[in-house]
């Protein structure tokens, strides 16, 4: 669990230092117009809308392990193809947003159902929350300061390299309950 807690800290940060800045960067670095903005989210939601029960269900069927690492990829991917972006490989990389969100989270919420005890959930979900919380104010900070005082793309590739050792932790470190009986229950 400690692990599981530690990737999604590292995404929940990771992601709070471009959002904060996306729409900064879209206008000032990509040179998509201000009043095309908005467009961008339309395919993120969709992308949500439309993928949510069939990852939820792959989640349920293969695993948590496998969709949580193509979440990673995706973010990865998503993250470079946005900070290199034109207005059509923004709107790309926004799917590939929407599609990493619901493969993490989904499969985050699954494992950590699967590893905890259900007197223990709203507990461990509350510190969980708590502690991503204030890694995402920290985030924001940090990416709203990397953004005006150094290079704009340095809090894109600062979320890139946050990635690789979120990626490695499941890769090595994060196991799945190896039979349905040791995975708990509701009474």
């Amino acid at each position: 669990m400690f692990w599981l807690f530690t990737v999604q800290t590292l995404v929940m940060f990771g992601m709070s230092i471009t959002n904060v800045i996306n729409a900064l960067y879209a206008g000032d670095v990509l040179g998509i117009p201000r009043e095309q903005w908005w467009i961008v989210f339309v395919p993120l939601l969709l992308t949500m809308i439309v993928a949510s029960i069939p990852i939820g269900k792959t989640v349920d069927k293969i695993g948590r392990k496998i969709p949580m690492i193509l979440g990673l990829v995706a973010l990865g991917a998503y993250t470079l193809i946005f900070v290199n972006g034109t207005f059509l490989t923004v709107i790309i990389s926004m799917c590939l947003l929407g599609a990493a969100q619901m493969l993490i989270m989904s499969s985050v919420m699954a494992l950590s159902a699967d590893l905890v005890p259900p007197v223990n959930r709203g507990k461990v979900v509350g510190f969980r929350n708590f502690v991503g919380y204030i890694a995402m104010g920290f985030g924001m900070l940090l990416g709203g300061y990397l953004y005006e005082s150094s290079i704009p793309q340095s809090p894109f590739y600062l979320t890139i390299g946050l990635i690789v050792p979120a990626l490695l932790i499941v890769l090595f470190l994060i196991h799945e309950p190896k039979k349905q009986a040791d995975v708990f229950t509701p009474v």
